[in-house]
């Protein structure tokens, strides 16, 4: 009987217990956590950010993580370790991520709006996604105040330099060549803010840098970073003398012992003694000189040579042609010009602006002939009936009235106004108004000879 009781709680209870953990596992979440080491760091030296990403029970991929890139700054991704914990009864795992930021210049710097994607196992084998946001981090970098003068500021844990000199003889002479090749090796700083070595240019000798190489690397399980920058330039001698390459120092920041070190390269002493196969050369007739010189240009770039021949023969065929026909085209498109509406038109505003009556009335009836909205009349009449504009039939009138009245009347029209209101009949009758309203527009009579005169009583001037 005591057994059977036994069961029987146990069976009521296994629901109750499915229920409790189904709700664990809901209330479950993943979480990250951040952290930079140092928070302030001298420019150039290393502050580590770790990130540790954990989900319940386990992921079911690689987590999504940003970039980390910083402005004025080098970041580098180092190692991953997988972990896992126990919180609130359930399992945790996840990942820890570190990465090694340098900063190149003093300031504040911060990690912000940052967000991982993760997938993992909520009730297995179910999966869940979800994006998980990355509090704000900061931290500063700065130069320390013995060390402002550096120009350029470099921090490292331990520099050296050194450098080696190749001669294409052991007894120079105009027309060798001497490679000057400088290494620079560090460590706790990225190959990219060791400073450029710079070859000075010095008389009698061409210098010629070549590209610098950089390389970086990781030592030990430490992820301490070793760098190296390798720079080299060679000199053609050009003249004999004695000549000098100079020595070269750089100064920098000793993070370990917080102080500043210099490393330093020797000068480098040349003897150039005179060529006389280069002497001879330059004692030689500059005449035949040039001519050997065409001759190995032509040989060694023939088909660029044809090809420029080809041209300049076809060039001497057509061109002649090609010119006559460019003429033709242009006087052509002049003509064309000289006959158009728009160049009568702007004889019409020319001869307006200039206050003279008659020039501006007969460019006016000029124009009208070649505005094709005033076909077939091509009259002052049909202009003022379609233009609908008292302004301008006041201008006209006006015009018409000082050249044509029996008496002269003062001259009352407005150059300026006359312009205007043409201008403005012009663009919209080329724009909205229809040919049938304006072929059967009334034409009116113009050319008033006094006031008590009416309209339908005044002649049509004889310059029509």
């Amino acid at each position: 009987m005591r057994i059977q009781v036994i069961a029987l709680a146990l069976l009521l209870a296994s629901p109750s217990l499915h229920v409790a953990r189904a709700q664990q596992s809901d209330s479950a979440e993943p979480i990250a956590r951040v952290t930079l080491d140092p928070p302030r760091v001298v420019v150039g030296q290393r502050t580590t950010l770790r990130v540790e990403v954990l989900a319940p029970n386990y992921m079911t991929a690689p987590p999504e993580l940003p970039g980390f890139q910083l402005r004025n700054a080098v970041t580098r991704q180092l190692q991953s370790t997988n972990i896992n914990e126990q919180r609130d009864g359930a399992t945790y795992a996840g990942v820890r991520f570190e990465f090694a930021i340098y900063p190149q210049e003093p300031g504040s710097y911060a990690i912000a709006d940052q967000g991982i994607r993760v997938r993992y196992a909520a009730e297995p084998p179910a999966t869940r996604e979800g994006t998980i946001p990355l509090p704000r981090i900061e931290f500063q970098a700065f130069i320390p105040d013995a060390a402002v003068e550096l120009r350029p500021f470099l921090a490292a844990n331990r520099l050296t330099i050194e450098q080696t000199v190749q001669r294409s003889s052991d007894q120079l002479k105009g027309g060798d060549a001497v490679t000057r090749t400088v290494t620079i090796r560090a460590e706790g700083t990225p190959a990219m803010l060791l400073p450029p070595v710079t070859f000075p240019a010095i008389e009698g000798l061409a210098v010629y840098p070549a590209q610098p190489s950089l390389h970086d690397k990781t030592v030990g399980r430490s992820d301490v970073m070793s760098a190296s920058r390798v720079d080299s330039a060679t000199y053609m001698l050009e003249k004999p003398g004695n000549y000098v390459l100079p020595a070269i120092d750089v100064h920098w920041w000793n993070s370990g012992e917080n102080k500043i070190e210099a490393a330093h390269l020797d000068a480098v002493p040349l003897q150039v003694a005179a060529n006389p196969d280069v002497a001879s050369a330059v004692s030689a007739s500059p005449t035949r000189w040039n001519r050997n010189g065409m001759v190995d240009v032509l040989a060694e770039h023939w088909l660029l040579a044809l090809v420029a021949a080809a041209v300049l023969t076809l060039l001497g065929w057509f061109g002649p042609r090609l010119m006559r026909h460019i003429a033709l085209r242009h006087r052509q498109r002049r003509d064309s010009w000289l006959q158009s509406e728009s160049y009568f038109f702007e004889r019409l505003l020319h001869a307006a602006r200039s206050g003279d009556a008659r020039t501006a009335y007969f460019a006016l009836l000029k124009w009208l002939q070649r505005f094709e909205p005033a076909a077939p009349l091509h009259t002052v009449e049909w202009l003022m009936a379609a233009a609908r504009d008292p302004v301008l039939d006041r201008e006209i009138d006006a015009l018409q009235t000082t050249l044509f009245a029996p008496r002269r009347a003062a001259t009352d029209w407005s150059p300026h106004q006359l312009v205007q209101r043409i201008g403005a009949a012009r663009r919209t009758l080329q724009r909205h108004s229809t040919r049938s309203e304006l072929i059967h527009a009334l034409p009116r009579q113009l050319n008033p000879i006094g006031g008590g005169i009416a309209p339908s009583q005044r002649r049509r001037p004889p310059a029509r």
